[in-house]
């Protein structure tokens, strides 16, 4: 394990070094071939790519295919070091800040940086349980920061207060895991079924006192409620500050770092900052060796760039 970015550069320095490694993390250190599964295989090249020994496949593949680093034309000793370096820095880290430290163009690194992002999505479904703070919050600039064009254009679509900021949602099990993501309305029939398909049924799950929530005692241990319209902010082990501290470090974050977000881009934020949250007991090598397992999953940049607005899978 690395214990830090020198020790890092100084052992992944060599390509074949991290092809190696990224075999063992990604593989277990049995080449798969990424078009039908395979696990009989031949070296070819030296080393730098592998030939299925499958009879029906044949096909030739490297350790990249089908992973966050496919058709990249950047060596994985500058990718090593930009997945590193995200991860370890508590607040993330600009595009213009990473091209300086790696050496590349500020486009280069956005894109990396939005690759890193997609190998974070929380690939598992895991059910949170015991007590479990459930929560909503509102992304995006205020309306006077906006220019006179986009505001014209907001107040001919009649959109105007909470309404033209991008709502996130987020359930959190105390002492455990987060989980957190853009949802297109805060209303009951969006909130409850998150709730429902992510929380055990026998556990406790706390909100605020909005009307999105009402019902869920039907379908939960209990369901408490703290009422913020009253000021009531903590009562004994009711509040909902553990989620409300993980709002104010997503949202200090994107403003200090990012500064400005679009809403087609902010799931992957979000990604990057439950992430963090979940793997903060961890050291950093332990992080950085633990993310080179999940980087299935090819980003072109043609999908980055002209596709749909990304929501993952959570909540």
């Amino acid at each position: 394990m690395v214990h830090n970015l020198k020790d890092l550069m100084a052992k992944f320095s060599d390509e074949q070094v991290c092809r190696d490694f990224l075999v063992q993390q990604r593989w277990g250190g049995v080449p798969v071939c990424p078009y039908c599964n395979s696990t009989k295989s031949y070296v070819i090249e030296g080393g730098k790519r592998f030939k299925c020994g499958e009879r029906t496949c044949y096909k030739k593949y490297s350790v990249t295919v089908g992973s966050v680093f496919h058709a990249s034309n950047i060596p994985l000793s500058t990718w090593f070091p930009a997945m590193y370096i995200i991860l370890s820095h508590k607040k993330g880290i600009s595009s213009i800040q990473l091209a300086k430290d790696l050496g590349v163009t500020q486009k280069t690194a956005w894109f990396m940086l939005h690759r890193i992002r997609e190998s974070l999505i929380d690939k598992g479904s895991s059910i949170l349980s015991n007590v479990v703070e459930v929560d909503e919050t509102f992304m995006g600039g205020h309306t006077t920061n906006k220019s006179l064009k986009k505001r014209a254009e907001l107040k001919a679509r009649g959109i105007q207060g909470y309404m033209e900021k991008t709502p996130v949602m987020g359930l959190i099990e105390r002492g455990g895991k987060l989980i957190a993501g853009v949802v297109p309305f805060v209303n009951q029939a969006t909130l409850q079924p998150i709730v429902i398909n992510n929380v055990d049924k026998n556990s406790t799950v706390i909100s605020d006192n909005f009307w999105g929530y009402r019902g869920l005692d039907k379908h939960f241990a209990a369901h408490e409620v703290i009422n913020h319209t009253m000021n009531e902010y903590v009562n004994g082990s009711i509040h909902t500050n553990t989620i409300e501290g993980f709002w104010s470090l997503l949202k200090r974050g994107l403003y200090g770092i990012y500064h400005q977000v679009s809403p087609k881009h902010l799931q992957r934020y979000v990604d990057e900052y439950s992430y963090r949250y979940n793997s903060r007991k961890i050291k950093d090598g332990e992080r950085f060796e633990l993310s080179l397992q999940s980087i299935e999953g090819a980003l072109p940049y043609k999908k980055l760039v002209h596709g749909e607005i990304n929501q993952s899978s959570h909540p």
